[in-house]
């Protein structure tokens, strides 16, 4: 782990439990308190993390990259991805809001859809956190 970018890859979905609290120290590491929004960018991280244990396959791999101001989470599967968008779930359905509550917490995605030399989907995410600016000592 360093100043400008996080990752790690899981083997399986046992592994991945631990991804977000790693990924949220890492922000609060280096995130200015006063510009970003913690809270939400863990809520997404969290959301992507359980769909891609979810709907995914391992391994499984996260970053963070730094090389901006704003912080950028990629996340990625060797699952089948059979639908990589959802549709406006049921008011009533348990599940089916991950990406809706991603993209009104602000987090502007894109995803890679499967090609046929790899299985699974990325998904990359620019989070509501802004890097701390460092002042002279």
């Amino acid at each position: 782990m360093n100043e400008t970018n996080w990752s790690c890859v899981c083997a399986d979905d046992w592994s991945a439990r631990d991804l977000r609290a790693e990924a949220c120290c890492y922000l609060k590491r280096y995130a200015d308190p006063g510009a970003s929004d913690l809270n939400g960018a863990e809520a997404i991280v969290g959301e992507l993390l359980a769909n891609v244990v979810k709907h995914g396959a391992p391994p499984f791999g996260a970053c963070i990259d730094w090389c901006e101001e704003q912080a950028t989470f990629c996340i990625s599967d060797r699952g089948d991805a059979t639908r990589l968008l959802y549709a406006v779930p049921d008011r009533f359905a348990e599940s089916g809001r991950g990406l809706l509550m991603v993209r009104a917490l602000g987090g502007q995605f894109v995803v890679d859809p499967p090609c046929p030399d790899r299985r699974g989907l990325r998904v990359v995410v620019q989070l509501p956190v802004w890097k701390r600016v460092k002042t002279a000592a």
